[in-house]
């Protein structure tokens, strides 16, 4: 049953190549939807409910022991993806689907390396294409690529090397025309089969262009032609897969290939997006990000100047503060310490201040001893308290009464007599 107009080709090709065997394994099916696993090289097809899929694997581990796992990782794939395992639920969710069939061919090759002493240590890469409605889901594990050549897009990787060389290049240690050549570019980070752990394998989707070319392979081709090669040799050859296949494989040669090397092509004749109106989508785009990339800088270098503003504020009123309090803050800190002979004079200064103060309180106790009359006053008349230059003056009259004169005023103090028993 068809979902789409999708229009399709295929073509593929394994062998040993530059080496006497070969570790390289493949499949390719035009239609999961029949059960029926296979291709016709460029026969032109039309996209099932369930899709196509496309697989490449180069096993490790010297002979037969490499060609044991990568047949095994082929084997297991093709069980996952059989009409009846493809369900709903496996065709909403492409990606954690793939990656989940990928772990199970990575136990599967663990698995037979327990009973098989032989085979132990083997192991396998793995990329596989899901086309798929009107897009292409990749899954991988190690360093076998997946491709995409379009003549309005050129050719770019969908995958990305699980190697010791491609984390030196993403590390910016080394450059990627260097890296081509690099003496370690044999040592893969990821690969079925290890014994470290459960393989993690990647996966990704992408949208399929009219005009695509999907490029499984080996590091058999793109361990020996360079990437600019391998779009030049596609783009001389996009009116058949056969062809293309044909003039990569014969160019591989050429450069003296030393591993196996496989080759799996699927080209969109048609039913497939616009790539030119990509282009100017993802332009457009680019023009967005680059606007609000210079606006969010725009922005940091406001917040700086603002930042630089304030600090200049706060700079000028501390400036300010210290100049207004200038004359209290120099006091404080150039007030003279006293001299000695100034101490020496305040010392007999205050000797002298406490001297007086003695005198004077001896004349004081010595006035209210003298002045303080020993009398008797009437109830109405109270004495006035005689003035320091008035003298008392005492005297009998002729009744032989006292008489106390105080300047013009005379007070008489009489004397009771005492009372009689």
């Amino acid at each position: 049953m068809k979902t789409n107009n999708i229009l399709f080709r295929m073509a593929a090709r394994c062998e040993a190549a530059g080496r006497p065997n070969n570790e390289d394994n493949y499949q390719l099916d035009d239609n999961l939807s029949d059960n029926s696993w296979g291709f016709t090289t460029d026969a032109e097809v039309s996209l099932g409910k369930k899709g196509a899929l496309l697989v490449v694997c180069d096993g490790m581990g010297g002979m037969n022991a490499g060609e044991v796992a990568s047949d095994i990782a082929v084997k297991t794939i093709k069980e996952w993806f059989t009409t009846e395992k493809l369900t709903d639920a496996a065709i909403a969710a492409p990606c954690k689907y793939i990656a989940s069939a990928i772990v199970a061919a990575d136990a599967a090759i663990k698995a037979h390396s327990k009973t098989n002493p032989d085979t132990e240590g083997m192991g396998s890469t793995i990329v596989l294409a899901w086309l798929l409605g009107q897009k292409v889901y990749v899954g991988w594990c190690g360093d076998s690529r997946c491709y995409r050549f379009n003549p309005a897009l050129g050719l770019e990787r969908l995958s990305h090397d699980h190697s010791y060389v491609q984390e030196l290049v993403d590390a910016g240690k080394l450059t990627e025309e260097l890296a081509f050549d690099h003496p370690n570019n044999n040592i893969i980070t990821r690969s079925l089969g290890d014994p470290r752990g459960a393989a993690q394998p990647d996966t990704k989707e992408f949208d399929l262009y009219n005009q695509d070319i999907i490029l499984l392979c080996s590091d058999g081709l793109c361990g020996t032609l360079r990437d600019n090669e391998i779009a030049e040799l596609i783009k001389q050859h996009q009116t058949s897969m056969q062809e293309c296949r044909d003039a990569l494989w014969d160019a591989d040669e050429a450069a003296g290939w030393t591993d196996n090397t496989t080759i799996a092509l699927a080209q969109i004749i048609s039913g497939g997006k616009d790539a030119n109106a990509a282009i100017q989508t993802a332009s457009s785009n680019n023009e967005i990000s680059t606007s609000k990339a210079k606006l969010i800088a725009a922005n940091k270098r406001l917040k700086l100047i603002l930042s630089g503003v304030v600090v200049i504020i706060l700079l000028c009123a501390i400036v300010a503060t210290v100049y207004k309090y200038k004359a209290q803050i120099t006091s404080l800190f150039d007030k003279e310490e006293p001299t000695i002979e100034q101490v020496e004079g305040t010392d007999v200064q205050e000797e002298q201040a406490e001297q007086v103060a003695d005198e004077g309180a001896c004349d004081s106790d010595n006035n209210s001893e003298t002045k303080k009359p020993s009398t008797t006053h009437t109830d109405n008349d109270t004495p006035k308290a005689p003035k320091p230059d008035q003298t008392p003056k005492f005297g009998n009259d002729a009744e032989g009464k006292t008489v106390v004169t105080e300047g013009t005023t005379d007070v008489q103090i009489v004397n009771q007599p005492q009372a009689q028993e």
